[in-house]
């Protein structure tokens, strides 16, 4: 592929720093700009928003964070949150492309008069299932890290059995680790117990919760609550990766003394590398069949 265009690498976390290396080799001009104040009050300096007027008006394509904002009105980064959405907004042009994950709705309204072009990475099969092992992965690594305990030695729990449940449960299953899948569909818990794990619904719960010392909640929803969390022993860990603010009573497990953590975006901060090999494939054939390369 002959390089051409430029690109813009807007925010995010480490994961598009690669990633930003990785589209130098496709690319004649790779900008970045990183939101370098930890300062959430800090408005955007003049030499800052020049900057941005001048790399937003010439680059091809923006590349944006996962996800795209966590508060619904900064564009997310890691080192602050300096720029709103609807600023972003505002500086794209005409004829762009963006690539982020979980695009705000609001955003795409706010550009589709420009004929902004969106790709959303986390509605792209390829992205979302290998995501998912990724995830995984650092999930495994939160609880034991959290945990006084060997994996080895307790019973683990998951809630929900969709892409990142089953990614778990797999790795989990690999390690012959004792694994207990909650859902709240009997279809899903037939599916899980045809993958070998014990099934139950998440109304049988109160009943079992109790010898559980690992937990990984995928559901975005309050699930983990009240009784449940008052049956858990105090040396249970709790690693919950629903979309913010998860599906845990935080402040009944401080209360109680039980460990529990709301683990966002995983793969960008345990697997950054492989995450942006990820989304680097997940963007060029669709680069080039827009003709941007």
């Amino acid at each position: 592929m002959e390089a051409n265009g430029t690109v813009l690498v807007f925010g995010g976390d480490r994961r598009l720093t690669f990633l930003a290396e990785g589209l130098t080799e496709y690319f004649t001009e790779v900008i970045t700009y990183p939101l370098h104040s930890c300062d959430h009050g800090k408005e955007i300096s003049d030499s800052e928003i020049a900057f941005l007027e001048e790399a937003f008006a010439k680059a091809d394509i923006i590349v944006g964070p996962i996800p795209f904002s966590r508060d619904g009105v900064h564009v997310w980064s890691e080192r602050g949150k300096m720029v709103t959405i609807d600023v972003f907004g505002e500086y794209m042009q005409k004829g762009q492309q963006l690539f982020a994950g979980k695009i705000p709705e609001t955003l795409i309204n706010k550009i589709k008069e420009k004929r902004v072009i969106c790709h959303d990475f986390m509605k792209m099969e390829q992205v979302e299932e290998e995501n998912s092992l990724a995830t995984a992965e650092g999930a495994l690594a939160e609880a034991i890290t959290l945990s006084v305990n060997n994996l080895h030695t307790g019973n683990c729990l998951i809630l929900g059995y969709g892409k990142c449940g089953k990614a778990i449960a797999n790795l989990l299953k690999g390690w012959q680790i004792p694994t207990t899948v909650a859902v709240r569909r009997e279809e899903a818990r037939a599916e899980a117990e045809s993958q070998g794990f014990h099934g139950v619904l998440l109304e049988q719960l109160t009943e079992r919760i109790g010898s559980m010392t690992f937990i990984f909640n995928t559901i975005p929803a309050m699930v983990l609550k009240g009784e449940l969390l008052d049956r858990l022993e105090k040396d249970a860990v709790i690693v919950d990766i629903a979309s913010a603010p998860g599906g845990t009573d935080f402040e009944t497990c401080e209360r109680l003394g039980i460990k529990a953590v709301l683990s966002l975006g995983i793969p960008g901060r345990y697997s950054p590398k492989t995450s942006a090999d990820i989304l680097l494939r997940a963007m060029l054939p669709i680069c080039e069949k827009e003709k941007r390369l």
